[in-house]
């Protein structure tokens, strides 16, 4: 039994918090974070356990950074979840504020490194998971908005944009996902950007972090790239023939240009002798058509360069384009031979990455892709060409489809499987086109590529996780852009954190009851109920457990988050005994559970 000198117990408002800071030390997390640069003096605390607290704010659920200390459950007053977050004491916001404000580029490089190396076990075990059960790797992308007022000055780089389904002003947060064998959602990278930022530019950077965080890639697709150099070096043939024509037409002209000026100047130096009357005028007639003949010799000599600096043009640029080709084909092939046993991989996105260079550029990568058409014009060209012959085929309760394959759409030169979605809002007739691209020709079933596509449902309910549902990534807690773009790291870190700890705490509960096992399958009970729910813990140099108030939502669940301390803990908050063995039958005996 362990000396009641060596073990410390007190009250928490914040009982599943207690539980995610353990989670995050035991991965090593917390001491990652204090090792990250801050160009920041320590007064009563160091800027890094500041940056800790604003994490432990988080997932906590705060909506504003000054809920640390004036929210219903104050953070910042909550001692004990502190001493377990690593910490001996929170500071007060407004240090937090000014923490953030100190914050670089240099430091939102080390946290992003720090939450890239406590994420990829995580990732990179479920990237198996999916894997070994013959599944392909699915990433969804998506472009959310981060809108401020449409009067503040004090955000730097903001913008107005699309958000909301209205102009604002504020920042677009490019966001990818992977989804799990059990469909769970894991956060992979996020990229901050202005607000007039549109989706397709960013598709490249969030493949790419996708690729470097899973580990994986599917088998580069050269044989493609290979048929478009070729179709590329035949396009060369005539604007190279054409120039050639007008170099040699520019060759004739100068020479004419010259020999009628020899032809100028021999008649006038004829003139100037004495010649009978009649061949002075037979030479004065030949001399003004030379003369005129001249000034069309400049016109098409101009029209001549003219032609060739456009013809030499194309050629430069379709010289410049294969020799992009080329190296893509040769980075391409590079990829694929350090990649021997690739896997197969599916992004799906909405319509507004979805144009024709990112659909080459994702094709050619390897990946199988659905989307939406990103213009309309594709929906009107499509319905235009729907026939009373033609059969719809339905799809969902209210929605129905026509597909063509073999479609080809501007600047994508591979054939796409389009499909022509009917659905209804209330009386009104809607129309939308899926665009799918598949190497396989397996026979297409409208109803499951319909349903395949509406699963981009998940990084939709992430996105409403992210923006209030939990983590309030919308509402912004500093002026500063590295404090904001740290606080999008630790929002998409909270939600991922949660979710990866929730089998850990499974196993750290002594007796499951209904209610636990409810919040245990749910982030956002975990967050808003349990982290925020009252709690009493106790801690030794090898333990840590808590047990929750009856006053809370899950009264008298009894968690041991690190080993199990040589002691039973107290029925109540203010009786000195002891946790008799009634929720076990036994007593609590020690062992490592961290």
């Amino acid at each position: 039994m362990t000396p009641l000198a060596e073990w410390s117990q007190s009250n928490t408002e914040h009982g599943l918090l207690v539980a995610f800071g353990e989670f995050l030390q035991q991965h090593g997390l917390l001491q990652q974070l204090l090792q990250v640069p801050i160009s920041q003096k320590t007064c009563t605390f160091p800027p890094q356990a500041k940056l800790i607290e604003f994490l432990a704010g988080i997932m906590s659920g705060i909506e504003f950074l000054s809920d640390l200390n004036d929210g219903p459950h104050p953070l910042a007053k909550d001692v004990m979840v502190a001493r377990t977050w690593s910490l001996p004491h929170w500071a007060h916001y407004s240090t937090v504020s000014r923490t953030l404000a100190a914050c670089d580029a240099q430091t939102v490089q080390a946290v992003q490194q720090a939450i890239e190396s406590f994420s990829q076990p995580f990732i990179r075990e479920s990237v198996q998971e999916l894997l070994g059960a013959g599944l392909a790797v699915l990433y969804d992308l998506d472009l959310m908005g981060q809108p401020v007022s449409a009067t503040s000055t004090g955000y730097p780089q903001a913008a107005f944009g699309w958000m909301d389904d209205q102009v604002r002003l504020g920042y677009q947060l490019a966001r990818i996902c992977l989804t799990t064998k059990s469909g769970a959602r894991i956060w992979l990278q996020g990229f901050h950007h202005p607000g007039d930022t549109v989706s397709a530019p960013c598709l490249q950077e969030l493949i790419r972090a996708a690729e470097t965080q899973a580990g994986v890639r599917p088998h580069r697709r050269t044989d493609l790239v290979q048929q478009r150099i070729a179709a590329h070096q035949a396009n060369f043939t005539r604007p190279q023939r054409l120039l050639k024509q007008h170099h040699d037409r520019q060759h004739h002209l100068h020479q004419t240009r010259r020999q009628v000026h020899l032809q100028i100047a021999q008649a006038e130096q004829t003139l100037k002798t004495p010649i009978s009357a009649a061949k002075s005028a037979r030479l004065q007639q030949q001399l003004q058509g030379w003369q005129r003949r001249l000034p069309r010799l400049e016109q098409q000599l101009a029209t001549c360069v003219q032609a060739l600096a456009h013809h030499q043009a194309t050629v430069t640029q379709l010289t410049a384009e294969l020799t992009v080709l080329q190296n893509w084909l040769a980075q391409l092939e590079t990829d694929n031979r350090t990649n021997p046993d690739p896997p197969h991989c599916r992004v799906r996105m909405d319509g507004g990455f979805g144009s024709g260079s990112n659909l080459t550029w994702l094709i050619e990568m390897g990946y199988a892709v659905d989307t939406k058409a990103l213009s309309d014009k594709t929906t009107q060209t499509l319905r235009a060409q729907v026939t009373p012959a033609m059969t719809w085929t339905r799809v969902g309760d209210n929605a129905e489809m026509i597909a063509w394959p073999d479609y080809y759409m501007h600047a994508c030169p591979y054939p796409l499987t389009v499909g022509l979605e009917h659905f209804k809002t209330g009386a009104a007739d809607k129309y939308a086109t899926l665009v799918r691209f598949r190497a396989e020709t397996t026979p297409r079933v409208l109803r499951t590529w319909f349903a395949e596509y509406n699963g981009r449902q998940t990084i939709e309910a992430g996105n409403k996780e992210l923006k209030s549902g939990v983590f309030h990534v919308q509402h912004l807690m500093s002026h500063s852009l590295p404090g904001i773009q740290i606080q999008v790291l630790f929002a998409g870190l909270a939600a991922n954190t949660v979710r990866w700890c929730m089998p850990w705490i499974r196993t750290c509960v002594t007796q499951g009851t209904p209610k636990i096992q409810q919040t245990l399958r749910s982030p956002k009970h975990m967050v808003r109920v349990a982290a925020n729910a009252s709690a009493w813990v106790q801690q030794t140099v090898s333990g840590t457990a808590l047990r929750f108030a009856p006053t809370s939502a899950l009264s008298g669940v009894i968690l041991i988050l690190k080993g199990v301390p040589a002691f039973q803990l107290p029925l109540g908050f203010q009786e000195p005994c002891k946790i008799a063995s009634e929720t076990t039958n036994r007593p609590l005996v020690a062992q490592n559970l961290g």
